[in-house]
């Protein structure tokens, strides 16, 4: 967004030191930038900063939108400038299973614009558009690899119970073969000693650059997500989208059973949530090596065309902007 439009004004309520391209103001100047940059547009990700902003953090019976703010609200101010707000409502940030319609009406009466990946939004709230979540594929992009044993295999997310990570100790723990080896990205320094098959890497967290070298020399990237019930994760998951970019194969349990751009078979192996399924796609994979490889170039392909960063921010800002 900083590259397509130059002009565009970053602000966070808690500002960080990281680097970046452009001036991170803090929220508290939002309205005094907003007159003399004359803002016209607002954009955010996540309903419960959305809802903040709209001082719509309680609902009248109570209830209470989690992780929200009240001191954020900005609404009289938008109203009273003409200035659009627009947002996009990715999994998690409030939005769980079990969230409060009311919620999202309130969004879709109050934003010129609301991008979504998820499937439940889209069908809830007519109005919203749907986007998938993006990718730098100039940074994870596609590397020829040798498709032969022993298979690659990469897990990675942070340590949250639906990331299913019992699952995969399972399942690989009965896995006894030397036809594989598995590489764990993450915090689970502590879930490490489940392990009883040792033909394992542990990295650790890892930053982009590395994660993409990582990638690029692994065969599988697998997905174990659940629910929790409290959160669902989306899919693909960004770890999913950045490895499938890379030439992973991705073998997930896409527990939205989302068919809104990836195909089961064509993009990617779909597994059921127990033991059985994962070990059985496992030993699959490894006994059509040829097949597997034609997979993830496919996914690989799409990813490129459908989730790629710079078109998906130039459809983006051509929704919330046209042609200005």
């Amino acid at each position: 967004m900083h590259v397509q439009r130059p002009d565009t004004l970053f602000f966070a309520t808690e500002p960080y030191t990281d680097d970046f391209p452009a001036v991170v103001h803090p929220f508290s100047q939002f309205k005094e930038l907003a007159v003399s940059e004359q803002i016209t547009d607002v954009y955010c990700v996540f309903l419960n900063l959305v809802v903040s902003l709209l001082g719509a953090c309680t609902l009248p019976d109570g209830t209470h939108m989690p992780g929200s703010n009240p001191y954020l609200d900005i609404r009289s101010f938008l109203i009273e400038r003409q200035i659009r707000l627009h947002t996009t409502l990715y999994p998690g940030g409030g939005l769980v299973q079990d969230t409060r319609s009311e919620y999202l009406d309130i969004v879709a009466s109050h934003c010129s614009t609301v991008f979504t990946n998820i499937e439940d939004v889209l069908i809830k709230m007519k109005s919203s558009i749907y986007q998938p979540v993006v990718v730098n594929t100039k940074l994870y992009n596609y590397a020829a690899r040798t498709w032969s044993s022993p298979i690659q295999l990469v897990f990675c997310a942070f340590n949250y119970p639906r990331k299913g990570f019992p699952l995969l100790v399972q399942a690989y723990n009965l896995l006894n073969s030397d036809d594989f080896h598995l590489h764990i990205v993450g915090d689970w320094e502590s879930q490490l000693g489940y392990f009883i098959n040792k033909r394992i890497t542990f990295h650790g967290l890892l930053a982009p650059e590395q994660l993409k070298t990582l990638y690029q020399s692994c065969h599988v990237f697998i997905n174990c997500s659940i629910s929790d019930h409290m959160a669902l994760d989306g899919f693909p998951t960004t770890a999913a989208v950045d490895a499938m970019a890379t030439g992973c194969l991705l073998v997930t349990t896409n527990p939205r059973n989302d068919q809104l751009i990836l195909k089961e078979g064509i993009h990617y192996i779909k597994i059921d949530a127990n033991v059985e399924s994962l070990l059985s796609a496992l030993y699959w994979i490894r006994d059509h090596l040829p097949k597997t490889r034609l997979i993830a170039a496919k996914g690989a392909k799409i990813i490129k065309s459908a989730f790629d960063m710079k078109k998906v921010v130039k459809a983006k800002l051509a929704h919330m902007l046209g042609k200005r």
